[in-house]
């Protein structure tokens, strides 16, 4: 019945564009939000989520990471040779973010993702005030300061940190084998070069 229940969120995502949030604030010195990500998520949910204990900044802008991700990879055919496991893997992972933080379980990715990245960025300004106000209930549970404690303390995250490794592991053994449909995504360095036989775009696919 999971299973099942994550294929019917998984093909309601397919049909909706993934949320728009700018590059530089999903993964900052990237080219392509999608990769810069999943290599942010690996270290960030290593170890079950330990290095996000206490650090409400992080964990908020690991959770957007993680929305952001688990919408586009389906949405984006660049992605489309990452296997349908590690989909559902994420997809396991988002459920247990979003557990762990109150986030509404129908809650649009789209509204979620750029919530998180004001947060993150309003505390690492120091501005609480900021940070709570862009979490508001019934979005976030129980919603304001309450929600932006429960970032520093989200509790172990091992479906986390089992999903960001897979993900990860399988675009550097894309990469590897250049198994890509038409060659990598795109460039860590922003460099451009035929993607998917698109003559050099790097467009990201929102």
């Amino acid at each position: 019945m999971v299973l099942l229940a994550l294929a019917a969120i998984g093909c309601a995502e397919m049909r909706q564009a993934p949320p728009v949030a700018p590059p530089a604030a999903l993964a900052p010195g990237t080219a392509d939000p999608v990769r810069g990500a999943i290599e942010a998520l690996a270290p960030a949910f290593a170890d079950r989520g330990r290095a996000l204990a206490g650090r409400p900044a992080e964990a908020a802008q690991a959770a957007a990471q993680l929305e952001y991700v688990t919408t586009a990879i389906p949405r984006d055919q660049r992605y489309a040779p990452i296997p349908e496991p590690v989909r559902r893997e994420l997809l396991l992972a988002r459920e247990e973010m979003r557990d762990a933080l109150g986030v509404a379980e129908d809650a649009p990715p789209e509204r979620v993702v750029p919530a998180l990245l004001t947060a993150a960025a309003a505390l690492r300004a120091g501005n609480a005030a900021r940070a709570a106000a862009a979490l508001p209930a019934p979005l976030f549970r129980p919603g304001g300061q309450r929600s932006v404690a429960r970032l520093g303390d989200l509790g172990p995250l091992p479906q986390g940190a089992i999903a960001t490794a897979l993900a990860a592991q399988e675009v550097a053994r894309l990469d590897a084998d250049g198994r890509w449909l038409g060659g990598r995504p795109v460039d860590p360095t922003g460099a451009m070069f035929t993607v998917f036989g698109l003559e050099g775009s790097t467009s990201i696919g929102y």
